[in-house]
């Protein structure tokens, strides 16, 4: 009985996996295999914006099939010969490249609806019935800067390095010198992982496994063109053992005098919280951050700091823990915060952006990391049914605006950007809704720049399946993970 039972349960697993079932890519419950945590974006420095990051968009070798099945399995072995296939230049769309079809739909799904799986077998009529689930498989090498390499860098110091994809569609597999590194889905949110350890000094070997459809395709079901590839940036960038984490900013308004509901806008109270993070024997101690708000002109407004090691609190002292972190109520905020008096205040017509840096530096003063953020002051509230912007009401005048272009697909370029944005503005429209989906955070960046107010959405449409997949508690970390990671 014992050998028969042993038997069947082989058996069934074997099934599952010519069928698909068990692909991380058909379980809505694997979203992701080695990826960080979300954070703000941005992308740190340490002397000048720029001098820690590696880019790794340009030509990639390239090979497209219409199954996963047709894949090659051991393609990312380093020893393994790509020489003789095609290339292909990323960022980009498969399909305004000669590489499968593309596909319109405004509300349903190119695959036969079987939550979660996507390559269940469709009519013959479908495209997706010869195309079930397109795969591209991509290589290249990349030289890694000789003051990367952790622990033997010029610097003498440590370090991390983490490989940022600003958007794949829709799943896809990384691999390092030959060594597996992670798993990610969702097509417009960013994913990041830390490769340290899977790198070696001087050539470097690369190679991604994209799927079309996965899981998540159920999740962005847009009224749009049904698209393939890696679509956005890709990107290496180093750390020190101790890191910038993430951080938050808030501009506060101070309380009018005598006035319980009016705002006083020419006091305001700038508040951050940074979020620290140390690696190996690191332990913070020594090390500030500290901020600095500068004008356009480049004249500092306003400086602050706070301790590094009292933010990590790797030792959760019970003083700190209470005054940060009570059991009661809400977390305090403010790990540094400072009053700045008359600020210029941002609005559509008046985009007025100061520039905070904030720096992590050791006890001798050094700067270890940077991060540079444009914010604005301004208030933004609804009172008796009107949107006030710093107390006066404003009317949206906006559009619903995808991310295409009609040579590259989803591929966004900053000419690309910029012409939406000054068709948006000689038409007097001030506002857009990023229909559906988290955009390419340099439109964001444009929008504050120009005065463009900006409605913000998650990847998350289910119009094939109207309310099924929002009303299961099976799909909520599916949909939670889309939520956080905008």
């Amino acid at each position: 009985m014992m050998k028969k039972f042993l038997f069947l349960t082989v058996s069934v697993c074997t099934f599952s996996v010519l069928q698909g079932v068990c692909a991380e890519w058909e379980n809505q419950h694997i979203l992701e295999i080695n990826r960080e945590p979300a954070r703000a974006y941005f992308i740190p420095f340490k002397q000048q914006p720029g001098d820690s990051q590696l880019s790794l968009d340009g030509i990639w070798k390239f090979r497209w099939t219409k199954t996963p099945a047709e894949r090659i399995v051991d393609f990312y072995r380093p020893d393994y010969d790509c020489s003789t296939w095609k290339e292909l230049q990323v960022p980009a769309t498969w399909e305004f490249n000669g590489y499968g079809t593309p596909i319109y739909i405004s509300a349903g799904y190119p695959f036969r609806i079987n939550p979660p799986y996507v390559m269940t077998e469709p009519p013959a009529d479908w495209t997706t019935f010869e195309e079930r689930n397109p795969t591209g498989q991509y290589r290249r090498t990349f030289e890694l800067p000789e003051d990367w390499m952790p622990v033997t860098g010029r610097d003498g110091a440590g370090g991390q390095v983490f490989l940022r994809f600003e958007g794949v569609q829709s799943a896809f597999y990384v691999w390092l010198n030959g060594q597996k590194v992670g798993y990610s889905q969702g097509s417009m949110e960013p994913s990041e992982f830390n490769v340290t350890r899977y790198l070696k000094s001087g050539r470097n070997d690369i190679a991604v496994e994209v799927y079309k459809y996965c899981d998540g395709s159920y999740l962005e079901d847009q009224d749009f063109w049904r698209l393939g590839g890696i679509h956005r940036e890709v990107m290496l960038y180093r750390t020190p053992d101790i890191q910038l984490r993430d951080f938050t900013v808030r501009t506060v308004p101070q309380q009018a005098t005598g006035d319980q509901e009016a705002a006083d806008l020419s006091r305001w109270l700038l508040q951050v919280n940074p979020q620290l993070r140390v690696f190996g024997k690191e332990q913070g101690r020594g090390y500030q951050v500290k901020g600095t708000l500068t004008d356009t002109d480049g004249k500092t407004i306003v400086t602050m700091s706070a301790d590094a090691e009292t933010i990590l609190d790797l030792s959760h002292k019970a003083a700190n823990m209470n005054e940060w972190f009570p059991q009661r109520g809400p977390m305090k905020f403010a790990r540094m915060q400072t009053e700045v008096e008359r600020p210029h205040l941002w609005t559509a017509e008046t985009p007025y952006l100061y520039t905070l840096t904030l720096r992590l530096q050791d006890s001798t003063g050094h700067a270890v990391e940077q991060v540079q953020q444009k914010i604005g002051f301004r208030t933004l509230e609804i009172r008796d049914g009107r949107l006030l912007v710093n107390g006066r009401q404003v009317r949206f005048r906006g559009v619903n605006r995808h991310e295409f272009d009609p040579q590259l697909g989803r591929v966004m370029t900053e000419k690309m950007m910029q012409r939406d944005l000054r068709l948006m503005k000689e038409a007097n429209i001030n506002a857009v809704r990023t229909s559906h989906y988290p955009n390419v955070p340099r439109w964001y960046e444009l929008c504050d720049s120009i005065g463009i107010y900006v409605m913000d959405e998650a990847d998350c449409e289910t119009h094939g399946l109207r309310g099924t997949l929002a009303s299961s508690p099976d799909w909520t970390a599916a949909f939670m993970d889309r939520a956080i990671r905008m």
